[in-house]
């Protein structure tokens, strides 16, 4: 693997803000989903999403990276580097996502904890307590499901990144 094309890609991603941080907030609020439900009785259906929505993002990566994938293939970047963009920004999207999840369950657990707020039930503060803040066994075993359900994803991604012709870069739009 080349770790300098995987850095570049990190890089790459921080441009694409517009649809970057979007996700990062949608896989907050899956990672909130998913360990809330999969241990329910209809496990499947979260883990079922998870696979969706990880396959989704892989997927628009590859289509909005169309031009820039057939420009570095015009310049000699092999397919496997050209997946490797691809594949760093679905990890920073992830892993970003999942360090968000985590520091707002401490600062929620640490705002309970150093007013000794007393929680009753039904209020705001309980609500938000209980639907936001997850602990940690399920946080991080979501944390690995959502990983593995991108594998689909990203395969998919990789066979429209192959495809991508290189002087498709050379023609206009």
């Amino acid at each position: 693997m080349n770790i300098r094309v995987f850095f570049k890609s990190v890089k790459f991603a921080f441009r694409a803000k517009k649809r970057v941080i979007p996700f990062m907030i949608v896989y907050a609020i899956l990672f909130i989903v998913v360990s809330d439900g999969y241990l329910s009785d209809n496990g499947l259906w979260y883990i079922l999403m998870a696979l969706i929505v990880s396959s989704f993002y892989a997927i628009l990566i590859s289509q909005f990276r169309r031009r820039d994938m057939s420009v570095f293939k015009c310049i000699g970047w092999s397919n496997e580097d050209v997946m490797l963009l691809v594949i760093g920004e679905v990890l920073l999207v992830t892993i970003a996502s999942f360090l968000i999840m985590l520091q707002i369950s401490f600062e929620i657990v640490g705002i309970v904890t150093y007013f000794s707020v007393n929680m009753a039930p039904g209020s705001l503060l309980a609500m938000v307590h209980d639907f936001i803040v997850i602990d940690s066994g399920p946080l991080f075993t979501t944390f690995f499901i959502v990983l593995l359900m991108q594998i689909p994803g990203l395969f998919i991604a990789q066979r429209r990144a192959m495809s991508v012709p290189p002087m498709k870069a050379l023609r206009e739009e």
